[in-house]
């Protein structure tokens, strides 16, 4: 991939501040984050999923990325490493575990589908929650 130098592009301050954002939760460069939000256009907004139809996901939390599986027929996720590893009935359930275990003063209570992101779109699980 070849990177061109000096080039800008004009942006709203509120529009900046939205890149800056997201670069911040994905936990890379502003340049890459409007990669993954144009690759996302580009591509289907469905994730791949895999032979067995989970989808990876994962959640930054402290500076610290954790990995799973959202299991789309049981609305489940499971963390595939660190201490909070094991299956959860529910989104929330996961990052719950995984807050308690990165830092057990914070109050453990988040909405799920907000906390993980889908890997290969960069898009938040809400966009999977059925209606």
């Amino acid at each position: 991939m070849s990177v061109r130098k000096f080039v800008s592009i004009e942006l709203s301050d509120t529009t900046h501040n939205q890149v800056a954002l997201l670069a911040l939760a994905w936990g890379v460069s502003q340049s890459e984050a409007v990669q993954r939000l144009v690759d996302h256009f580009q591509h289907t907004s469905s994730p791949r999923k895999s032979e067995e139809g989970l989808i990876h996901v994962h959640a930054l939390y402290e500076g610290v990325r954790v990995e799973g599986v959202y299991d789309p027929t049981a609305e489940s996720v499971t963390v595939t490493g660190g201490p909070a590893q094991g299956r959860y009935k529910s989104p929330s359930g996961a990052a719950a575990a995984v807050l308690r275990a990165q830092n057990p003063k914070v109050s453990a209570s988040r909405n799920g589908w907000s906390f993980w992101v889908i890997t290969d779109t960069g898009s938040l699980l809400q966009t999977m929650r059925r209606r």
